[in-house]
């Protein structure tokens, strides 16, 4: 009996030692993402500011810096869309979009971006698939509403006559 008593006792020690070490390492963890998170944001506050300012390469270096320190920032995406897309690289801001709305977060300025790239390279099925997606939150919007039918008009095939 008094083997299973120091048996009991020795297990409860072990596991209120492995508690306390669990928690004293899971706040410093947790106090390094914050830090990290924090960090990650005020890159993307100083990218904005250098896309105000036409400054696309040197935003992109921090918004990249950014998505490495913290990969679930939407707008982190959203930005790194619309530098992309001002530097003239449409695949990357396409992937930069839909990553965006992969995270549920959406814009009709996101919406009309992707729809024209969409549009501009001859995708229409999927340019009028995220139109609708975007009407389903903006349904009144007139721009998208636009881009819709420029879209279901661009598909429509041309018959030549012989």
């Amino acid at each position: 009996m008094k083997l299973f008593k120091n048996g009991f006792l020795l297990l409860l020690i072990i596991s209120l030692v492995g508690t306390v070490l669990f928690y004293s390492i899971k706040e410093s963890v947790q106090i390094k993402l914050n830090e990290r998170i924090q960090y990650s944001l005020e890159l993307t506050r100083e990218a904005q500011e250098l896309f105000a300012d036409g400054e696309y390469a040197e935003a992109k270096e921090l918004l990249l810096e950014s998505l490495a320190l913290n990969k679930l920032n939407p707008h982190t995406y959203t930005c790194l869309a619309f530098v992309e897309l001002n530097l003239g690289n449409y695949q990357q801001a396409y992937e930069y979009f839909v990553s965006t709305l992969n995270m549920n977060a959406t814009s009709v300025e996101i919406i009309q971006s992707l729809a024209q790239i969409l549009l501009e390279s001859g995708h229409y099925d999927e340019a009028e698939k995220y139109l609708s997606y975007g009407l389903q939150d903006y349904p009144e919007n007139e721009t998208l509403l636009d881009l819709l039918d420029q879209v279901r008009n661009a598909d429509i095939p041309v018959h030549t006559t012989k």
